[in-house]
């Protein structure tokens, strides 16, 4: 799991998951589940870089 402003990529994203950061983060996150079997990908990536350029106009 790695958590970065606003993201959150893990293996594992659940209700709980969702639960606690809706508790803890009020602000947009984005919750981005990867194949633990391959780690990030270049998809994975892009998703993030567009959730972030979307957020701060860039």
């Amino acid at each position: 799991m790695a958590y970065a402003e606003g993201v959150w990529v893990d293996d594992e994203i659940g209700d709980a998951n969702r639960a606690w950061v809706a508790a803890h983060h009020p602000g947009d996150t984005l919750l981005r589940r990867v194949d633990a079997r391959v780690g990030l990908a270049a998809d994975d990536y892009l998703a993030v870089a567009a959730w972030l350029r979307d957020r701060t106009g860039g």
